[in-house]
């Protein structure tokens, strides 16, 4: 992640778009979709050789924690695997992040002599002085950019282990203008990042905001963490492709495109586009390995001028090699949306499910965060739309995650209770396990074969007429 990527290797994927086809024209139509996009791993290896990934270890930790912090450090890296470029960050004497391993240079490459010194080297980890204010959260990302640069490899990784002890309590993960925001957009492309929050005294907001902006996952881990960062170091050997753009080409009807990431995590995606070709939008997209990714895809279109009554193909999503198209048919006037029944070629099965999806993890999200600080109220409004739409699409977990704060009176109505007594650490808990994202059960969908234009190659849809980008007929 970061440096220029070579076309993706290890992956073979398969695009599929479903669509409410029969559509009403309006100039300011909005056509959702949902797209599933199915990675699958291809070749001899399953995971990607260490010496192509440089991972950051850094250490934010309260003077209390420094003993278990130490002691896990040092068994996290002599688990390290043959070949990885590999440091570690930890606090200094005037409070701000400092290179605690390797002892010279910016990087070590992990070998069994290096794993050994690494970790005898673990005790030079230093808290932040009990006098002094702790750097802040974008401190630690800048510190890790600044050795990242040095290392341009493939897979770029930071691990930050905090215990958020002192941090402001909103660290300006609210505000556009703060400096952590500005060192997550100067973090943007060089590496990604994940989070393993000890205890209960740190925030969710910041670390929540770090790992959507810099593409990776927070999630709590007990002291002794040496198996939580082992375990991230597995997932990122499984990374087929670093980065990968979703590109979506539209008709020139088509005004906007908004894309988000329903699962496994949810995220809105910010396109990149062209100044010469305003109908592409490629949203970057970032640690592809095999599985399965949804998204809803959202258009707005102006279809005062378009022909009604016929199939027309809105715009093609591709990753890769892989093509599908958007297909929607602008109603005539008089016939209402719905008419025409949802059989077979109807579409649109599963944008309802995506949508509803949606809402219920937003409601969540925002139940939790109503109880930190409490307000019961508003939490219980919350929780008992989440749970109503839960019960709707089949969402088992999100009805456990909320008996773990409040009792179910009735599910179907969405009413709910939360109890006389909360855990604030069980509040914020539930907050990153809801952005770890969940999978939902959605019906399989069908991916046709795409074509290619004879006159300029470009991809289309295999029910396409004519070339969206040349307009040759197909």
């Amino acid at each position: 992640m970061g440096a220029p990527a070579p076309p993706p290797t290890g992956l073979a994927f398969a695009v599929s778009v479903d669509v409410r086809r029969d559509q009403q024209p309006h100039h300011d139509s909005r056509v959702d979709a949902h797209v599933r996009i199915r990675a699958t791993g291809t070749g001899p290896r399953d995971r990607r050789p260490a010496v192509e990934l440089a991972v950051v270890i850094a250490v934010d930790v309260a003077p209390a924690r420094r003993r278990w912090a130490a002691t896990a450090l040092a068994a996290a890296l002599r688990a390290l695997p043959d070949g990885l470029s590999f440091a570690v960050l930890g606090g200094s004497g005037d409070g701000g992040p400092a290179l605690c391993y390797p002892l010279r240079g910016h990087w070590a490459l992990a070998d069994a002599d290096e794993r050994r010194r690494a970790a005898f080297s673990a005790g030079r980890l230093l808290p932040a002085p009990g006098d002094r204010p702790p750097p802040g959260h974008g401190a630690w990302l800048a510190a890790a950019r600044a050795l990242f640069a040095h290392r341009p490899l493939p897979v770029r990784h930071l691990i930050l282990v905090t215990d958020g002890s002192g941090h402001d309590p909103a660290d300006g993960a609210d505000r556009d203008d703060s400096p952590l925001r500005a060192e997550l957009a100067a973090c943007a492309g060089a590496f990604s990042a994940d989070v393993l929050a000890l205890g209960t005294d740190w925030n969710p907001a910041p670390l929540l905001a770090l790992t959507e902006s810099l593409h990776g996952t927070a999630d709590t881990a007990p002291d002794r963490f040496t198996p939580a960062v082992t375990a991230a170091l597995g997932r990122l050997r499984r990374v087929r492709s670093p980065e990968l753009p979703v590109v979506v080409t539209a008709r020139p009807a088509v005004t906007g495109v908004t894309l988000t990431e329903t699962a496994p995590r949810p995220l809105l995606l910010t396109a990149d586009t062209a100044a010469g070709d305003r109908h592409r939008y490629a949203f970057p997209t970032h640690q592809w390995e095999p599985g399965t990714r949804d998204y809803l895809l959202t258009l707005a279109a102006d279809a005062g001028t378009e022909p009604l009554g016929v199939l027309l193909q809105l715009a093609t999503v591709s990753v890769g090699d892989a093509v599908a198209p958007l297909l929607v048919r602008w109603l005539p006037p008089g016939v209402a949306v719905g008419a025409g029944g949802t059989g077979p070629g109807a579409g649109g099965g599963t944008v309802d499910a995506v949508n509803a999806a949606t809402r219920m993890r937003a409601a969540l999200n925002r139940g939790y965060a109503a109880l930190d600080p409490m307000s019961r109220e508003e939490a219980e409004r919350q929780f008992g739309l989440a749970v109503r739409l839960a019960n709707e699409i089949g969402a088992a977990w999100v009805l456990a995650d909320v008996r773990r704060v409040a009792d179910i009176l009735d599910g179907a109505r969405g009413l709910v209770r939360v109890g006389p007594t909360v855990d604030r650490g069980t509040v914020r808990e539930g907050r990153l396990h809801v952005a770890s994202g969940h999978l939902l059960d959605l019906p399989a969908h069908t991916a046709g074969t795409p074509l290619r234009c004879a006159g300029c190659r470009h991809l289309a849809g295999p029910h396409a007429r004519y070339c969206i980008a040349c307009g040759r007929p197909l």
